[in-house]
């Protein structure tokens, strides 16, 4: 074999390395993209149906404490200012229980 043969077998086997190396690229990529998105489809399922459990239990809640206190507006009221309560804390508390946790997750998801 004369050297411009191992040349040319070095190019050849060097485009096939890049092409075979851009392809691993390729598929990684969509790998983290589908469990990143996978990740994203379940927490939002799990938000509407969590939503949908908390405003029904609210409404009976409501309803419930509205006859206690001689008016079902009462009820609504005392559950508004409860929620109130919640987001204001959520508010204070926002860098710690939500931006960071997620944060984190998502460095996690495409480092992993």
């Amino acid at each position: 074999m004369n050297s411009q043969d191992s040349i040319k077998t070095l190019i050849d086997k060097s485009k096939d390395y890049l092409e075979t190396k851009i392809e691993l690229t390729k598929l990684k990529t969509i790998d983290k993209s589908a469990d990143i998105l996978s990740a994203v489809v379940v927490i939002v399922s799990m938000i509407f149906i969590g939503s949908l459990v908390i405003i029904l239990i609210s409404i009976g809640l409501s309803l419930y404490l509205g006859r206690l206190l001689g008016a079902y507006h009462y009820g609504f009221f005392v559950m508004g200012g409860f929620y109130a309560l919640v987001l204001l804390l959520i508010f204070i508390q926002r860098e710690k229980w939500i931006k960071t946790p997620i944060s984190n997750g998502l460095i996690n998801k495409m480092l992993k």
